[in-house]
């Protein structure tokens, strides 16, 4: 694996085994380089980060450790998980969620707190100039100012891209108990329509990725919840189950991101084939991007689209116990 750096210095990295080549000099130890505006570039990669770096070989990989100012985080956060015309209510919105989910979430991987995709938040450093400078003036609006359940714990706030015109119940979704705030609220984002045609061993596949055993797609039982969503899958013919957000999951890991959007779909078994037909981009519980987009070009200000989102939190500085 080969990694090209610019910012305070250029150079090229590369994973030889357990071994990292700098500029074609092996170095025995990790690299270190100071806090300041990075590229990094590699096959299919690109990435621009206000942080310093440490970067280690492991198995012809290279380990990639990006250390932030928490508010420079959710800054980049913020401008790589939003639209560039997204109002600016509903990026101090953003930018309250994405603070609140990193500090809620602890640890999430053995080498640094999050990754920078969807299983933790995006974090890519491109784009717009003048969406990234809004991002950030959205981060400083807000400093320190985060989501708290009524027990005081920082909330567990998650969001997504559309929910298709009502969110989902978190417990349903994630199971409880409820860590996030959030509730299932109907709302005025588009439905954002979407269709698959799939295999029918797939989704047989991914039920028994889901339910952990042996399951056909014509026994399954999809419960759904208030907002529509698929809460559960059963299968009929053994009993098992599974939360419909780990169905959606299997689904969406063996189809593609891009084709399986949500777990609020309708299923039609043909041939050997599926029809799947559904609304909504993402898991569906929190802040809908956007249907808080939507909202705040009517006026609606973050303190008003937080409350609607999570109904169950408030918000409060990170020094408030």
């Amino acid at each position: 694996m080969r990694l090209r750096l610019d910012g305070l210095r250029s150079l090229e990295v590369v994973a030889s085994g357990n071994t990292l080549v700098v500029d074609g000099h092996p170095q025995p130890q990790a690299l270190r380089l100071d806090s300041g505006r990075w590229r990094v570039r590699g096959r299919r990669l690109d990435r621009r980060y206000e942080a310093a770096l440490s970067l280690t070989a492991r198995d012809g990989e290279l380990i990639v450790v990006a250390t932030f100012a928490l508010e420079d985080y959710i800054a980049a956060v913020t401008a790589s998980e939003t639209e560039v015309d997204t109002p600016f209510e509903a990026l101090r919105a953003q930018a309250i969620t994405a603070r609140s989910y990193v500090l809620a979430s602890g640890k999430r991987h053995d080498e640094a707190r999050a990754c920078d995709l969807t299983h933790c938040q995006v974090l890519r450093g491109e784009g717009f100039a003048r969406h990234l400078r809004r991002a950030r003036d959205a981060a400083r609006s807000t400093e320190g100012i985060v989501l708290r359940l009524p027990g005081g714990a920082i909330a567990l706030a998650p969001f997504h891209a559309s929910c298709g015109g009502h969110t989902a119940d978190p417990v349903a979704v994630f199971g409880a108990p409820d860590l996030s705030g959030a509730a299932a609220v109907p709302d005025r984002c588009p439905a954002s329509p979407w269709r698959a045609v799939v295999p029918r061993a797939l989704v047989t596949a991914a039920a028994s990725d889901a339910t952990g055993g042996p399951a056909r797609a014509e026994d399954l039982l999809l419960d759904r919840d208030s907002s529509g969503a698929i809460a559960r899958v059963v299968d009929r013919a053994s009993g098992r189950m599974a939360r419909g957000d780990a169905f959606f999951r299997a689904l969406g890991a063996r189809a593609g991101w891009d084709r399986i959007r949500s777990a609020r779909f309708s299923m039609t078994l043909g041939g050997d084939q599926a029809l799947l037909e559904g609304q909504g981009h993402g898991h569906g519980v929190g802040l809908c991007q956007a249907g808080a987009a939507l909202l705040a070009r009517q006026g609606w200000t973050a303190e008003q689209l937080l409350a609607h989102y999570f109904p169950r939190a408030l918000p409060g500085k990170l020094q408030d116990k």
